[in-house]
């Protein structure tokens, strides 16, 4: 009796912590309470922020001052959220402007934000918790937290159904009321049975027996809301400038996360193949920062132009995987020395998924999984024909990269692209009819 009335009262409690987490959960999540909540994904506030931290950021603020952590949109793509500390205010043609800066940057960030592009102010640090809710937005997570347990309630809900069936008693044929002869008494004193047992001879109980919910249902029940609210949390990225500490910091909330957009760069593309095979494709990415950069993870897309047009997974890059400050990053369809390639450079990854489109070409870098709430890093190519290289059947051949111009721009644009025109790391007496720069800096437009 102990122990049901023990795990009785732990079921309820619990029921009890998950139905307090639902509500806010849904207050931090859902913008009509005022409240957004924000996944961190890199470090740039380290050490008050951290990867994989949870930011509640309070949208209904509309001034900010110096020292206040706030959330804002990027101007040129407004899915991409940035959350750093305000350093300076300025005012341009009436407007207000703010100088945001990361805690972990030596640096303040290029760009003055506007007013209209802030979410809020960071006011909540929920450590770890982002890591969680990140997880839940994945397919593995989602099936975990909200498909399996889904199942789980209604298999719980027929079985219980089922369970209530079985216990209804049965109907048996009416039967007729017990007549006054039938009825035992004395001569003194009339003493009549009393009404239940006249009707109910028996003594049957005819009340159906209470439903009572597996231990955990009601928690199955919670969780998917609590899933399900995590879905709408967004992710917070930020760039990195250089490595620092931070100082003099007080504060809960700040959102970052790892590499920025433009951290790492789509070098170069050897999209046109080389004189010993149109497959000796290769892909050349640039870290542009001061510190190495983890890529284990990330994945490379491009551009599929049949049916409509679409993006695809081309490759993800292995566990293990980094690239050194201010260096090179090769992915090659063959290793050097491979008779079907020009490469004297070993690449840093090999594999055969390298496929870029010479009508068509577009590729894009992301950190992490690029269709579920994964990071875009960086741009090359604008769908139409390549932005740069060439490729002609001439005497002697043509087989030229295409390589990005040594200070970064958008990578959609032909104006920051040039085709190569110096040779380096290509197998001796390859250098005629083949250009480029795989693992070494770019020839000058």
């Amino acid at each position: 009796m102990l122990l049901k009335a023990f795990l009785k009262s732990a079921n309820f409690g619990i029921s009890m912590l998950l139905v307090a987490a639902a509500i806010a959960i849904a207050y931090i999540a859902v913008p009509a309470f005022g409240n957004q909540a924000l996944i961190v994904r890199s470090g740039s506030m380290q050490p008050i922020i951290k990867v994989g931290d949870l930011v509640v950021v309070n949208t209904q603020l509309g001034k900010y001052q110096i020292g206040d952590i706030v959330a804002f949109k990027d101007v040129q793509d407004p899915k991409l959220i940035t959350t750093h500390r305000v350093v300076s205010i300025k005012t341009k043609d009436n407007k207000v402007f703010y100088q945001t800066k990361g805690d972990a940057n030596n640096a303040a960030d290029k760009s003055l934000v506007s007013s209209q592009n802030i979410i809020g102010k960071a006011t909540t640090r929920l450590p770890y918790l982002g890591r969680l809710f990140a997880f839940a937005k994945s397919r593995v997570g989602f099936a975990s937290l909200v498909i399996f347990p889904a199942i789980l309630v209604i298999i719980f809900e027929s079985l219980n159904i089922l369970k209530e069936i079985r216990k209804r008693p049965t109907v048996s044929k009416k039967k007729s009321l017990p007549t006054f002869a039938d009825v035992n008494y004395d001569s003194d004193q009339l003493r009549f049975p009393p009404l239940v047992e006249i009707i109910n001879p028996k003594k049957e109980n005819t009340k159906f027996p209470k439903v009572i919910p597996l231990p955990g249902l009601f928690g199955f029940k919670i969780l998917i809301p609590l899933a399900i609210c995590a879905m709408i949390f967004q992710n917070s990225f930020a760039f990195f400038t250089a490595t620092a500490t931070s100082t003099g910091n007080i504060f809960t909330a700040s959102s970052s996360f790892g590499p920025n957009p433009g951290g790492v760069v789509i070098n170069e593309l050897m999209w046109v193949g080389s004189s010993r095979g149109a497959s000796d494709e290769w892909i050349e990415l640039r870290n542009t920062t001061n510190h190495e950069i983890n890529l284990s993870g990330w994945q490379i897309t491009k551009w599929v132009s049949g049916g409509g047009g679409h993006e695809d997974l081309m490759i993800t890059i292995p566990a293990g995987k980094s690239i050194a400050a201010n260096s090179f990053f090769l992915i090659a369809q063959f290793p050097s020395g491979d008779p079907g390639s020009v490469l004297n450079v070993e690449p840093d990854v090999v594999t055969t998924n390298v496929a870029l489109n010479n009508d068509a070409l577009q590729i894009r870098l992301y950190v992490n999984n690029w269709n579920s709430g994964g990071m875009l890093v960086n741009t090359a190519g604008n769908k139409g024909e390549p932005l740069a290289g060439e490729h002609k059947n001439s005497t002697p051949k043509r087989f030229y990269s295409m390589e990005r111009n040594s200070t970064p721009g958008d990578g959609t644009s032909a104006t920051n692209w040039h085709t190569a025109t110096t040779s380096v790391g290509f197998d001796s007496g390859q250098d005629v009819e083949n250009r480029g720069t795989p693992k070494s800096a770019n020839s000058p437009p």
